[in-house]
């Protein structure tokens, strides 16, 4: 068990090549999500809601599999989908760091450009970001990997 986190491309597919691959075991997350949190690059959010099968008219049978919903309720599945993958893929116009829940869920929350690059910048102002690397490999190889998602389309938690 653990988090498996994969580069994407600007376009929002996966990167190909092992390097834009990082797994991490679970039991190793919430040290490093301490140690992002210590260097300040985590921003403490609430974990968004996601849609509801009700709100859109629909219920768990509309998903079994070989079911042909009719034009109305394959509309309102597309319409469900397209909510659920905004919750994932959302994130605040000018972010401060990683919002830690899409880390410590392995949920497919896209963790944006914009958020890696707020964190990262966060993280070199710390006037101990030299030690911290040289210390810990699993923390130098997380770092360089989120310093190669920043400059891909971000990146997924799985």
């Amino acid at each position: 068990m653990g988090y498996d986190i994969y580069i994407q491309t600007p376009d929002g597919k996966p990167a190909e090549g092992d390097e834009n691959y990082f797994r991490i075991a679970w039991t190793a997350m919430p040290r490093t999500l301490g140690a992002m949190s210590n260097f300040g690059m985590l921003a403490e959010l609430p974990v968004p809601s996601y849609p509801t099968l009700s709100a859109y008219g629909l219920e768990r049978g509309d998903f079994q599999l070989g079911t042909q919903p009719d034009q109305a309720t394959a509309n309102r599945i597309a319409e469900y989908r397209a909510a659920y993958q905004a919750v994932k893929d959302a994130a605040e116009s000018e972010p401060t760091g990683i919002p830690a829940y899409k880390l410590m869920y392995n949920d497919g929350f896209l963790v944006t450009v914009a958020e890696i690059s707020a964190a990262v910048t966060t993280y070199e102002a710390h006037p101990h970001v030299d030690i911290a690397e040289m210390r810990d490999p699993t923390w130098r190889y997380w770092m360089a990997f989120l310093r190669r998602a920043k400059t891909h389309g971000g990146f997924r938690t799985h």
